[in-house]
């Protein structure tokens, strides 16, 4: 459990150690969604670790069972979300930046939330 707790805080870190919006410095849309593209692989490549390593706190089956139907779910609520804006805005620019914006606010707010159920604090860093 210790070195789950630790692995997982190592994936926070590698998040939280980038700005909450990288990509501000780029104004047109394309270099924008370049940018955020590779942060949004980024990120998903440590959510997907930190969420692994927080399977193996777990301290019971029954607490497994909650947090991969949690993880289900957000991510389904992640993809309708984000998905709004090509939906609201079908032949607008913004839409793809949007989403992108979207989907990076709650990946880092999701890791925030699970760090603090699972009070990370307590593993070594």
């Amino acid at each position: 459990e210790i070195a789950h707790g630790a692995a997982a805080n190592r994936e926070y870190a590698s998040v939280f150690a980038h700005a909450d919006n990288p990509c501000a410095a780029n104004y047109a849309t394309t270099p924008y969604m370049q940018c955020m593209s590779k942060e949004l692989a980024f990120v998903e490549l440590h959510l997907n670790a930190f969420v692994e390593d927080l399977r193996g706190v777990a301290g019971s089956p029954e607490e497994l069972a909650e947090l991969n139907q949690t993880d289900a779910a957000w991510r389904a609520y992640r993809k309708s979300a984000c998905a709004l804006p090509w939906t609201r805005f079908p032949d607008g620019t913004i839409k793809g930046p949007m989403s992108a914006e979207c989907q990076l606010s709650l990946d880092r707010a999701y890791m925030k939330q699970l760090s603090g159920i699972y009070i990370l604090s307590q593993f070594p860093k």
